[in-house]
Order: C-alpha cells, then sequence, then structure tokens
C-alpha cells in the first residue's frame, strides 16, 4: 500500500522501487514508501525490512532520513498528503472497499505538475 502511494505521488512504477538504485528521486520514493509502511503502516523495521528486501538497518536508515527532510516545509506538505492517501487507503482496505489501483503513468504525479 505504501508502494502504491508513493508510486502514484512520484510517477513511477512498482518496479522502480525494487531497482538497487541509490541515487535521486528513485532512492527518495523508496525511502519514503520505507518511512510510510513503518510510521502510517505500523509495521516494525523488520517486518519492513522483509517487505522491501533490504536490511533493518537501511530501514532505519531510511526513515531518520524522512524525517530529516520533513523540515523542508514542501517535502514535509507533500508527505502529509501522501500520509493522509495512505490511511484512506488503510480505512477502505479494512472496510474492504478498497479496489487495486494501477500507479500512475511516468511524469503524471500528484504532487507536481509536469
Amino acid at each position: 500500500m505504501a508502494r502504491e502511494v508513493v508510486c502514484e505521488a512520484y510517477g513511477i512504477p512498482h518496479a522502480a522501487l525494487r531497482t538497487e538504485n541509490r541515487l535521486g528521486e528513485l532512492a527518495l520514493a523508496r525511502q519514503t514508501a520505507m518511512y510510510l509502511a513503518h510510521v502510517v503502516g505500523q509495521l516494525t523495521l523488520n517486518e519492513v525490512a522483509e517487505i522491501f528486501e533490504r536490511e533493518r538497518s537501511t530501514v532505519s536508515h531510511a526513515c531518520i532520513n524522512i524525517e530529516d527532510r520533513r523540515d523542508g516545509p514542501v517535502f514535509d506538505l507533500q508527505l502529509e498528503f501522501m500520509e493522509k492517501r495512505m490511511r484512506t487507503r488503510l480505512r477502505e482496505w479494512r472496510s474492504g472497499k478498497a479496489v487495486a489501483k494501477e500507479p500512475a503513468p511516468k511524469g503524471k504525479s500528484f504532487l507536481t505538475r509536469r
């Protein structure tokens, strides 16, 4: 669910989050998804690590990095929006109303006007 929200936000395909790319937008998107899974999804760092096929220390680093980035007002606003979307999706999923959604095509992000 965190991956879905982040892929929609950044306008990237799900497969992009599975790459080993550690630079730029893909790394930030992956870190954001890990953060959302931990904070909003209430998963442990170990659970997030297993889902994302990463080490626990990598997930911890991602969460610390995202928290640090929240000092920027634009990023904080974007993250708040993603948190709200994820909470909504979690409520829908728990109530049985969830509908599987495909990520937005590349370049079609709800965070920026591309």
